[in-house]
């Protein structure tokens, strides 16, 4: 249908693609504040303590975990829009962990707005881990132009996708996301504006390697080209 759809269409793919995800966030919110069940519900969690967190979570979602995302996904919690809040009270939760999911959101307005509402809702010496595609380490292998570093990152110059013909293709891909990306982080990036942000400690670390053992369940899928940043209240 969208193929058929889009061309005619004053608007650009990834633009339509935006509109239909700011579409299906505002029916998401709206079901938030009027159905009486999922307002209980909301209610009954901002009582809970000691919570562990998995935002943006997809079909990764935890047994025993929060798990929230924007779109329908097996365990979880409930769907929620978390660029605008999160569904938490002050000093409620132990642990909050987003893999691959800030990334997708606006630099310089969302981005922001949601590392504050992860640190209120953290308790003290709370941990938030973030895990987001590593950019240098696909610049490295541009420079470079070595075969085996573009495997170890996933791709085989070999045998490149439909629609991908060059290494700069696969950066645009990696950077843009068909506009489903929005910003390209780097270890500094990330630490400043996570200490910029009020977060008390800012620490790189690797993958399935934590201080704390519940957030060490790292995906496996993402281990090789991944950044993984803890942030401590």
């Amino acid at each position: 249908m969208g193929k058929i759809l889009i061309p005619s269409l004053p608007i650009c793919r990834a633009t339509f693609n935006q509109l239909r995800t700011e579409l299906v966030a505002f029916g998401v919110r709206l079901s938030c504040r009027i159905n009486p069940w999922k307002i209980y519900k909301i209610k009954m969690l901002q009582k809970a303590n000691d919570l562990s967190v998995n935002i943006g979570c997809g079909p990764f979602g935890e047994t025993g975990w929060i798990n929230l995302d924007i779109i329908k996904a097996p365990n979880l919690w409930k769907r929620f829009d978390v660029r605008k809040s999160l569904p938490l009270r002050e000093n409620s939760a132990l642990r909050i962990r987003c893999e691959h999911f800030l990334e997708h959101l606006d630099f310089h307005d969302e981005v922001p707005h949601f590392l504050r509402h992860c640190l209120r809702c953290l308790k003290k010496g709370g941990i938030l881990r973030i895990v987001v595609p590593d950019i240098p380490k696909y610049l490295a292998a541009y420079q470079s132009g070595n075969k085996n570093e573009w495997k170890r990152l996933g791709w085989d110059l070999d045998h490149m996708p439909e629609g991908f013909e060059t290494q700069m293709d696969i950066l645009n891909h990696v950077f843009r996301q068909n506009g489903e990306h929005r910003y390209a982080y780097d270890y500094r990036t990330l630490a400043r504006l996570l200490q910029k942000v009020g977060f008390s400690e800012v620490r790189q670390m690797r993958f399935g390697l934590s201080s704390d053992e519940a957030l060490q369940g790292d995906l496996e899928n993402h281990k090789n080209y991944s950044l993984y940043l803890e942030a401590v209240k």
